[in-house]
C-alpha cells in the first residue's frame, strides 16, 4: 500500500499502524467509501487536512488515537455533507 497519500499517518515498514480495532475500522471505512465513489481521494485529503489544521492550531498530534480520531471526524463530516 502506498501510504504517501496519507500525510501524517502512523506507519511501520510502509504499512499503517493501528493501536485499536476502531482505528483500523475507520481507515477501512474511508477506503471503502472512496472505492464506492462516495468521495474522491482529493475530497478526502482536503477534508482530513482541514481537520488536522484546525486541531493543530491548539495542539500537536502525539499518537495514533488522536490521528485516527481526526480521521473519524473528517469521515463523518464528509459523509454527512455528501449523502
Amino acid at each position: 500500500m502506498d501510504t504517501s497519500q496519507f500525510a501524517g499517518m502512523p506507519v511501520e515498514e510502509g504499512e499503517p499502524v493501528f493501536t485499536a480495532p476502531w482505528q483500523a475500522k475507520t481507515f477501512a471505512m474511508a477506503v471503502q467509501l472512496n472505492e464506492s465513489g462516495v468521495f474522491t481521494w482529493v475530497e478526502w485529503a482536503d477534508e482530513l487536512s482541514r481537520h488536522i489544521a484546525e486541531f493543530e492550531k491548539s495542539s500537536s498530534i502525539v499518537d495514533s488515537d488522536q490521528y485516527y480520531t481526526l480521521w473519524h471526524d473528517a469521515l463523518e463530516s464528509l459523509v454527512t455533507r455528501k449523502c
